[in-house]
């Protein structure tokens, strides 16, 4: 009896050293693929040069119109990011963000939140005047972006994510799909815009079409041509709500990954994204990104209803937002019960 207790404690032990040792290898390689990210930190963009042993000055909190009223991530456990999706038709090039959201990830609650702001909301661009909110990325890139939105919405954001049509693609397939649910006025439009994607990308294999409305698992190229499908529905109110449902799948399809899955998944991934978030950032979050995608993401899209006017101004067709309502609901989303504290 004793030797079988004792041949017990032996393959509990052998059993729990395999199983950290595969733990420590998938962590370790994760972190090792970490350097395949596209790391840009925002800097001075005077001081950019092609020598690398010169390093340009790394922009501040202050560079970035980040306000001094919003309460710090150690206060509240909330970090805010900004994702750009770019609308250009050449791969690497810099051209209005056609998709713009504020991705919060809330620690404190363990909620991810996503915040669609319309391409055509009317702000101001430090430096540029009146305009929709739209072109900051293509006047300035991410950092005329994220100053942009943290002047006119008063907040606190200082890292961004950005892909493009293409890396968006090879993200969602190397992922296996999305699922969404495609309605039947959607149908039409979307074929006709997978179409003109794959004459786009020729020489690549031509993504099929969808057939009939219903439940579908859309390739990358499905789901990008989904996302920017505008011109039924609610036009570009609901083509904001489509582009979440698409990240909200991808959140979920990411959630889900099983262990050996994902050094080679994040293999793929990382290339394909621009961030200025750093390896240790991305492992300090990380965690409660997991833990947090395991619950519903919630989500808004701001200008909210009646809390703006469609208005033509120099021949631009924009949504000119009562900015500080505006401000009060996008606050209050993010912080929730801390709002009330420092509003």
């Amino acid at each position: 009896m004793e030797k079988k207790k004792k041949n017990y404690k032996k393959i509990l032990i052998i059993t729990a050293c395999v199983i950290v040792a595969v733990v420590g290898s998938v962590v370790l390689c994760a972190y090792n693929l970490l350097d395949k990210i596209n790391h840009v930190p925002l800097v001075h963009e005077s001081e950019e040069t092609e020598n690398p042993n010169i390093k340009p000055t790394e922009l501040t909190p202050e560079d970035l119109g980040v306000s001094e009223d919003i309460p710090r991530y150690e206060e509240t456990g909330v970090v805010n990011v900004l994702l750009f999706g770019l609308d250009g038709t050449e791969e690497g090039e810099r051209s209005r963000s056609d998709s713009i959201m504020i991705a919060t990830l809330d620690g404190k609650h363990k909620k991810i939140k996503l915040t669609s702001l319309m391409r055509d909301t009317y702000v101001y661009i430090p430096g540029r005047g009146e305009n929709r909110i739209n072109a900051a990325y293509a006047f300035g890139g991410p950092a005329l972006a994220i100053r942009t939105v943290n002047e006119n919405y008063n907040m606190d954001i200082q890292k961004y994510v950005t892909v493009d049509f293409f890396s968006l693609e090879k993200i969602i397939d190397e992922l296996g799909g999305v699922d969404i649910y495609v309605k039947d006025y959607e149908v039409k439009p979307l074929n006709g815009i997978i179409r003109s994607l794959n004459n786009l990308n020729k020489g690549k294999e031509c993504s099929p079409l969808i057939e009939k409305p219903g439940m579908h698992r859309l390739n990358g190229r499905q789901a990008v041509a989904y996302a920017r499908i505008r011109k039924v529905g609610n036009s570009d109110f609901e083509r904001t709500d489509r582009q979440r449902a698409v990240l909200k799948s991808l959140i979920k399809e990411g959630s889900s990954m099983e262990l050996w899955e994902i050094p080679s998944i994040l293999s793929a991934v990382f290339p394909e994204v621009q961030t200025n978030f750093t390896k240790n950032e991305i492992l300090k979050y990380g965690y409660t990104a997991l833990e947090s995608a395991k619950n519903d993401v919630e989500e808004l899209r701001l200008p909210y209803e009646d809390t703006y006017e469609d208005q033509m101004i120099r021949e631009m067709a924009v949504l000119v937002p009562d900015m500080e309502k505006n401000r009060e609901i996008l606050h209050e989303f993010i912080y929730e019960e801390d709002f009330n504290i420092w509003e």
